[in-house]
C-alpha cells in the first residue's frame, strides 16, 4: 500500500512540474507609471512587451493625451518588430504633441501591440491603458 501511495504521489508531482514547465507566459504590453518630459515638450515612454514563440509582433502604437494635447508614436507593419521569446522586451517611444507641448503632470496613455500567429491562427491585439506621470 505504501508503494502505491508513493508511486501515485510521484506521478502527481511529475505531472504538475511538466504542466508548469510547458505553460507559455501570457502575452502582454505594460506601460510604466512615469514618462520623461523633454525640454521641447515631447515625451519619452518605455513600454514592456511580452509575446511567445508562436506569435510575431508586427505593429505597435502609443497614444498620449494630456488635456487637449495629444500625440502618438508607432512602428510597423514590419514582421518581427519585437522579439517574441516569452520574455519582456523594451520598446522606447517618443511622442510629440500634435497640437502643442506636454507639461509636467498626469497624462492618459494607451499602448497597442498587434501580434500574428505564425501558424496562421489569426491576429491578437494587446492593450494597456494607464495614467502616466510626466516629469523631466
Amino acid at each position: 500500500m505504501r508503494f502505491i501511495t508513493a508511486l501515485l504521489a510521484g506521478l502527481l508531482l511529475a505531472s504538475v512540474s511538466i504542466g508548469t514547465a510547458q505553460a507559455a507566459a501570457p502575452s502582454a504590453v505594460v506601460l510604466p507609471p512615469k514618462g520623461t518630459l523633454n525640454p521641447d515638450g515631447s515625451v519619452d515612454i518605455t513600454m514592456k512587451v511580452r509575446c511567445n514563440e508562436t506569435q510575431q509582433a508586427f505593429e505597435w502604437s502609443i497614444d498620449v493625451r494630456q488635456g487637449t494635447i495629444f500625440g502618438n508614436d508607432f512602428a510597423g507593419p514590419i514582421a518581427g518588430l519585437i522579439t517574441c521569446n516569452r520574455h519582456f522586451q523594451t520598446v522606447h517611444t517618443h511622442v510629440v504633441g500634435a497640437n502643442g507641448p506636454y507639461v509636467v503632470g498626469a497624462a492618459n496613455v494607451q499602448a497597442l501591440v498587434q501580434l500574428g500567429d505564425v501558424a496562421g491562427g489569426g491576429d491578437t491585439e494587446l492593450e494597456d491603458r494607464a495614467v502616466v506621470r510626466l516629469r523631466p
